[in-house]
């Protein structure tokens, strides 16, 4: 939403500014020699002053503190509706203050009659050469808000196909390939797992393909694996009418992984990644499956159908092997997949599972810099049990109530081949929220850790 400039006068017809922590730089002086003020004035973290005619901006907000660039704090300040000044000489994190910016600036106006977006002008003034951080900062910011413009869109707007055009844009990145395969392709693969979900949907399913190679020296791949169950009405295990509204983000977790190969592909990492989503609806039909129904998974296992609401781990266990036959060395699939997450965890953390802890470790690491919390939640021998079938290979959930997220966790284990490092990521609940919308969660973590 922003347009860059890197011109700054002091008069300039400007009508908000953001003044950086270094009360005693030279031009953060001239604001207070004009405004009458001094610094012991400013006694909060954030001052607000307005100009009171003196200045053709209307008020200069001075943030004293890197730690008050907090997203919430800053979209109560500005409207964003406005040209913004930005001094960042002292900022210590020039990227981050930029992602904050742009991340802080977006609102879901696409269906408001009245409401508009608008662009919002952006200027800074640094007397040192900041043009890369600026640059990944907003790029960080842009992606982290398409992300969360697509989970905000329903499904009217926003199907399988829909979504696979989306993706197809991508081809406009150095170093990418981007596949989309239709129905009678996914059927060719024998993903029954997968085309079971769809059975009941008017819309095709798709298969997106998207191939980053950034380092042609590396045999390593890691594959992004996100959930894109496009609307769950649950089937014919069908949601209550309080559980069915905001099912539009139960694609949360292919949003994700389009954000985050975004920002390897526009800054180039030196690192090669897929990104593989299984994109479907999940509704009642005519040839929709039922409980009892036996699925056949491309890997050959037999899955017995006791919800038809457990459908995202279907879905993601061909996209699972699918990522495996493609070459991936390393796995991480990401997900709203269970409400029992929600439960254990609130909306603080995402749960996160792993058969590998050297490999999750290397994620923890990057999540608490990208100040978005893990908490690792457990997969043993008695979740693994919990799946066992009279009929086939496996049942698609447990025989209790309990442990939810685990028991998911362990079915989407079984798919993983050779012992590869995998990493499972159920943001079922820190990906939406009914009063802000999308959030872009783990956009930023999953990035950084593939960097």
């Amino acid at each position: 939403m922003f347009k860059r400039q890197d011109t700054f006068i002091l008069n300039e017809e400007k009508k908000v500014c953001v003044i950086s922590n270094n009360l005693d730089n030279e031009v953060v002086k001239s604001f207070f020699e004009v405004l009458g003020l001094v610094k012991e004035d400013l006694e909060n973290d954030i001052e607000v002053v307005n100009t009171l005619g003196k200045l053709s901006m209307k008020k200069v907000v001075i943030v004293k503190e890197d730690k008050v660039l907090e997203k919430d704090k800053l979209s109560k300040l500005f409207d964003f509706k406005e040209e913004l000044l930005v001094l960042v000489d002292t900022f210590s994190d020039v990227k981050l203050l930029f992602e904050v910016l742009v991340d802080s600036s977006y609102r879901f106006l696409d269906f408001k009659s009245k409401d508009k977006k608008v662009a919002c002008g952006l200027s800074y003034y640094s007397s040192k050469d900041i043009e890369k951080e600026v640059n990944e900062g907003l790029v960080y910011g842009e992606a982290i808000n398409n992300t969360k413009e697509l989970v905000n869109k329903p499904y009217n707007y926003l199907n399988a196909i829909d979504l696979a055009r989306y993706a197809l844009e991508f081809k406009r990145f150095e170093n990418v390939e981007v596949t989309v395969y239709d129905k009678a392709q996914i059927e060719a693969m024998k993903m029954g797992a997968f085309l079971g979900v769809n059975k009941g949907s008017l819309d095709e399913p798709r298969l997106i393909h998207i191939r980053y190679r950034g380092d042609e020296d590396s045999k390593e791949i890691i594959s992004l694996i996100g959930k894109g169950v496009m609307y769950d009405t649950g089937g014919y295990s069908l949601k209550t009418t309080t559980g069915m509204p905001n099912m539009k983000c139960d694609m949360a977790g292919s949003a994700t992984v389009l954000g985050a190969m975004e920002v390897i592909a526009r800054l180039r990492f030196k690192k090669n990644v897929d990104v593989v989503i299984a994109a479907t609806d999940n509704r009642i039909g005519d040839g929709a499956i039922v409980p009892d129904d036996i699925l056949t998974a491309a890997n050959g296992m037999t899955i017995e159908i006791i919800s038809t609401d457990a459908e995202g781990r279907l879905t993601l266990a061909d996209a699972l092997w699918f990522a495996q036959q493609k070459g991936a060395t390393k796995l991480v699939d990401i997900a709203t997949l269970t409400g029992a997450i929600v439960a254990a965890l609130g909306k603080e953390f995402t749960g996160v599972f792993t058969n590998n802890q050297d490999y999750l470790n290397d994620l923890i690491s990057v999540s608490e810099k990208a100040k978005e919390k893990l908490w690792q939640m457990p997969i043993s021998e008695g979740y693994r049990k919990e799946l066992k079938s009279f009929s086939a290979d496996m049942r698609n959930t447990g025989t209790s109530r309990t442990a939810g997220a685990s028991v998911a966790a362990a079915f989407l284990e079984k798919f993983v081949e050779d012992n590869r490092p995998w990493i499972h990521l159920d943001i079922a609940a820190t990906a939406f929220d009914e009063k802000k919308g999308g959030s872009g969660v783990m956009v930023k973590t999953l990035a950084e850790f593939c960097k």
